[in-house]
């Protein structure tokens, strides 16, 4: 028997869940999947101060897994900040979605590329945190979104921000079937 997914969904730097992992959250709640938010106060301008951010992102992280019921496939969706948890899902090789990973930070970029588990990257080429070559050299599944900013949305009308919205929803559905 297969074991349950059981999803960890981590937020970007605002501490609650918003539009992409939110669909993260919808996509797991289909596959009637355990799931554990984090939810968080990072300290204000973390990203600028000279500190690392990823104990704050790990201690968060590894709480939530703890959570998890025994037997269960964890499954890591993660927005921006969140993706600070690369180095932790490399460490347990657990699979993950990184929603506008941080791909300027190289701890990030390095826990992604070092993690053996299936990964799947969702990025846009407008967003400041994007770089395309460390999203290449990852080596890593990676969905581009032209012209996407850090929340994937798209010059135009509302409706082209919410195509977009329906592409990511369907990759990572096709992501999580793929885990079964």
């Amino acid at each position: 028997m297969t074991p349950m997914i059981a999803g960890i969904v981590v937020p970007g730097g605002t501490g609650h869940l918003t539009t992409l992992p939110d669909l993260g959250w919808e996509a797991l709640r289909d596959r009637e999947a355990h799931i554990e938010t984090v939810t968080w106060s990072p300290p204000r301008g973390i990203l600028d101060l000279d500190v690392d951010p990823e104990p704050f992102v790990r201690v968060h992280v590894e709480l939530a897994l703890r959570r998890l019921p025994a037997g269960a496939q964890p499954v890591v969706i993660a927005k921006s900040f969140g993706t600070y948890a690369a180095a932790l899902a490399a460490e347990h090789s657990l699979p993950a979605i990184w929603l506008t990973p941080l791909l300027t930070r190289p701890a990030v970029v390095d826990g992604i590329t070092r993690n053996t588990a299936p990964q799947l990257l969702v990025c846009g080429t407008a967003d400041e945190w994007w770089d395309a070559d460390a999203a290449r050299a990852t080596g890593k599944r990676v969905l581009t979104v032209e012209n996407g900013e850090h929340s994937l949305r798209v010059p135009g009308p509302l409706r082209n921000y919410t195509e977009v919205l329906g592409v990511v929803g369907t990759a990572i559905e096709e992501f999580l079937d793929a885990l079964d």
